[in-house]
C-alpha cells in the first residue's frame, strides 16, 4: 500500500521541514517525516519550562525563546521557575514538552538539577536540556535528543538549539499525539460500555478492572495499527501523515517486554556479534521446560545470496546504465558485457524482491529499524544452546505478533518436508495433448459415419 497523504488543512498551521535519514549513531533517534509536516498548535500550546534560579540567566532565555520559532515554526509558551522547589509542582500540573534545567541551586545543592531529573522518570517522560556552569558534572547523562547538556559559557544560541533539536525529534510530537489517542479511545470506549454496565453487575471490581484493561488494551491496538481511517486521534495525531499499511514499526518490540525469554525474541551474541531469533515454544520458555533453545540466524542481508551478488553487480550495471554510447555504437565485447550485467542485476533484484515479499521458504526478511540492521533470517541454519548457554545471549528486541507464529510455522514447514522425484511436466503435457486431439478425431469420425 502506498503512503495516503492527509490533504486536509487547518487554520494556524504552520510547516516544518523535518529529516528522517534513517542513520543511528551510538543513541536511538526518533525522527519525524523528511517532508514539510503539518503540526497544529495544540492546547495548551508547546511549552518550555525553564527552571533557572539565577533572575539574568532565567530572564535571557526566556526572552529568547519567546523571539523564537523553536516549537516547529512557532515561539513556545514559556514558564520560569525561580525555585527547585517549586519545579515538581509546576511540572505535574502543566503539559510540559521540553524542560531547561540548572544543575546548582541557589541553596548549594550541586546535584538539585540531577535529583529533579531522576523524580521526572519516575513520574513522567519530558525532554531535558540542562543548561548549567557544571556541564562536566552532568555530561554521563547526556542522551541527545532526550537529555542534552549546554554549558553557560556558550552563546545563548547553542541553548536555542539544543530547544530545537529537542523539539525536531520528534518527541513532543510523539507524546502528544500518544497521550491524546490514549484518552480520546478511553473515553469513546468507556462511554459505549456505560450503556451495559449493569450486565457487569455480577463481577467483583477486580474482574471488572481486568476486562475493561484487556478490552482497552486491544482498541489500542487496533486503532493504532494506522489501516484505513484508524489513526492517532486529536489535533496532532490528525494532522500527521497517514503512513502506508505496512511499516518496521509494526514488526518490533523494541526494548523487549519483560525479562524472560519468549518466542521470537531478537538475540545478539556477546562475543560473535551475531544475530538470532528464537523459536522455543514460549509455553516450554514459561514452564522452564527447555533443556535447550531453538535459534534461527539472521545474518546481515548483504551477507546472504543473492543479496550479496547483488550489491556487486547492481552498483556496477548503475554506473553504465545511462551511459552514452560513442560514436559507432558499443564494441560487440561490451554490448554483450552490457546485457548480462543488466540481466544478473534484474534477475539477482527479482529474487531478492521474492523472499523480501516472504515468498521464499527458507529465507525471511528483517527490515532495518532503529539499531536493528537488515537481516535475513536462514531456516536451515539453527543452533540448540543449553538453557546455560544463553547467558551469552542478548535480548535487543522481540517480534510483535504474528510474526513469531509465522516464523514458528514457517520452520514447521521448511523442516517437515517430504521428497519427491520432479515429475516431467513437459512430457505429461505432451501426452495429455495426443489425447485430446486423438480424442477430437475419434469424434468428427462418428459425426461422418452418422
Amino acid at each position: 500500500m502506498s503512503e495516503i497523504p492527509d490533504g486536509a488543512t487547518q487554520e494556524g498551521i504552520t510547516e516544518v521541514d523535518s529529516d528522517l535519514d534513517g542513520t543511528n549513531g551510538d543513541g536511538m533517534e526518533i525522527a519525524i517525516p523528511d517532508r514539510a509536516v503539518e503540526i497544529p498548535e495544540p492546547s495548551p500550546e508547546w511549552t518550555v519550562v525553564i527552571v533557572e534560579d539565577n533572575e539574568d540567566y532565567r530572564k535571557d532565555v526566556e526572552d529568547q525563546l519567546r523571539r523564537s520559532d523553536v516549537a516547529y515554526g512557532r515561539a513556545p509558551r514559556v514558564i520560569p521557575v525561580a525555585e527547585f522547589s517549586q519545579a515538581e509542582e509546576v511540572l505535574s500540573a502543566q503539559t510540559v514538552d521540553v524542560v531547561i534545567l540548572d544543575v546548582r541551586d541557589d541553596q548549594g545543592s550541586d546535584d538539585a538539577g540531577e535529583m529533579l531529573l531522576d523524580n521526572l522518570k519516575s513520574t513522567r517522560f519530558v525532554p531535558v536540556v540542562f543548561y548549567t556552569a557544571y556541564a562536566e558534572r552532568v555530561e554521563p547523562l547526556a542522551q541527545p535528543p532526550v537529555v542534552q547538556v549546554v554549558g553557560k559559557e556558550e552563546h545563548t544560541d547553542v541553548l536555542i538549539n539544543a530547544v530545537r533539536a529537542a523539539f525536531d525529534s520528534g518527541l513532543p510530537i510523539a507524546v502528544r499525539g500518544l497521550a491524546d489517542h490514549v484518552r480520546e479511545v478511553t473515553r469513546e470506549y468507556l462511554w459505549d460500555i456505560s450503556k451495559q454496565w449493569a450486565s457487569l453487575g455480577g463481577y467483583d471490581a477486580e474482574e471488572k478492572t481486568t476486562f475493561l484493561v484487556a478490552r482497552l488494551t486491544r482498541s489500542l491496538e487496533l486503532t493504532l495499527s494506522l489501516d484505513g481511517e484508524d489513526r492517532l486521534r486529536g489535533p496532532v495525531g490528525r494532522a500527521l501523515t497517514l503512513p502506508s499499511n505496512w511499516h518496521p514499526s509494526r514488526i518490533y518490540v523494541i526494548p523487549p517486554i519483560g525479562e524472560n525469554f519468549d518466542t521470537g525474541d531478537l538475540l545478539l551474541h556477546g562475543d560473535t556479534q551475531r544475530y538470532w531469533v528464537q523459536l522455543t515454544p514460549g509455553c516450554d520458555l514459561a514452564n522452564g521446560k527447555a533443556d535447550r533453545h531453538l535459534l534461527v540466524a539472521a545474518a546481515p542481508l548483504l551477507e546472504v545470496d543473492p543479496f550479496r551478488s547483488w550489491s556487486v553487480t547492481e552498483p556496477e550495471w548503475r554506473s553504465i546504465e545511462n551511459a552514452v554510447a560513442p560514436r559507432g555504437g558499443w564494441s560487440r565485447e561490451e554490448k554483450d558485457r552490457r546485457t548480462r550485467l543488466k540481466k544478473a542485476s534484474s534477475d539477482l533484484r527479482a529474487e531478492g524482491r521474492r523472499i523480501i515479499l516472504g515468498r521464499h521458504d527458507r529465507y525471511f526478511h528483517l527490515p532495518k529499524f532503529f539499531t536493528v540492521p537488515d537481516l535475513l533470517i536462514d531456516l536451515q541454519h539453527v543452533k540448540t544452546p543449553t538453557d546455560s548457554e544463553m547467558g551469552e545471549y542478548v535480548r535487543i528486541g522481540g517480534l510483535a505478533s504474528p510474526w513469531p507464529q509465522v516464523l514458528v510455522n514457517r520452520y514447521n514447514r521448511q523442516t517437515g518436508r517430504m521428497g519427491f522425484d520432479d515429475p516431467d511436466a513437459d512430457a505429461v503435457l505432451e501426452r495429455i495433448s495426443r489425447e485430446i486431439i486423438e480424442r477430437r478425431g475419434e469424434a468428427g469420425k462418428e459425426r461422418i459415419t452418422e
